[in-house]
């Protein structure tokens, strides 16, 4: 009985203790959204590559290398660039069918929480489904997203970016240069 216990009290302080540290976990990203690549960056990030015309350009790094806190290890920050501006930050929690274990630690959603403010998830986070967006200063906003897309696997990630840069990505991702035409309705 005793040990029993012991073995549930060592558990809860566990997790005490890991959500505490990852609600105070901060991530350097070392640039903002709509700043300019700059020399200093290329030490950090190496040189930008990008589409001779788009001027497209992707920076895939681990989460853990510029988040402290625990679990980060399976998330990946994306940095999209066009013309050397930086256009958004995504975090994407790298899941796989049946191993969604950073998912299910909430660690994303809890860094989201601490770092642009709290959001409803419907009581149990474990199965919130859903999005939130915070508008941030100068246009900019942060979203956040989780969704079930299959019975043993979800996605999530969170992004932050601007409404004008989402357009320039979304413009310059287009990779075939051609617009889309207005969706026309036929009767």
């Amino acid at each position: 009985m005793k040990f029993k216990f012991l073995k549930i009290s060592i558990l809860f302080l566990s997790l005490v203790l890991f959500q505490f540290s990852n609600a105070e976990a901060n991530c350097d990203f070392e640039i903002d959204v709509g700043k300019k690549f700059l020399k200093k960056h290329e030490k950090k990030f190496g040189p930008l590559v990008f589409d001779e015309i788009t001027k497209y350009s992707e920076i895939f790094l681990p989460a853990s290398d510029i988040c402290n806190g625990i679990g980060f290890d399976n998330i990946t920050v994306k940095y999209t660039f066009v013309d050397k501006i930086l256009g958004s930050i995504t975090m994407f929690v790298e899941n796989q069918p049946d191993k969604n274990r950073t998912t299910e630690n909430l660690i994303l959603m809890n860094f989201a929480k601490s770092k642009f403010g709290d959001f409803e998830d419907g009581g149990n986070p474990q199965f919130y489904n859903g999005y939130n967006m915070w508008n941030l200063k100068k246009d900019k906003y942060a979203m956040y997203l989780k969704l079930k897309v299959d019975d043993n696997l979800w996605r999530e990630e969170l992004e932050i970016s601007s409404r004008e840069m989402r357009q320039v990505i979304n413009a310059a991702s287009n990779s075939d240069g051609i617009n889309p035409k207005e969706f026309e309705e036929k009767n």
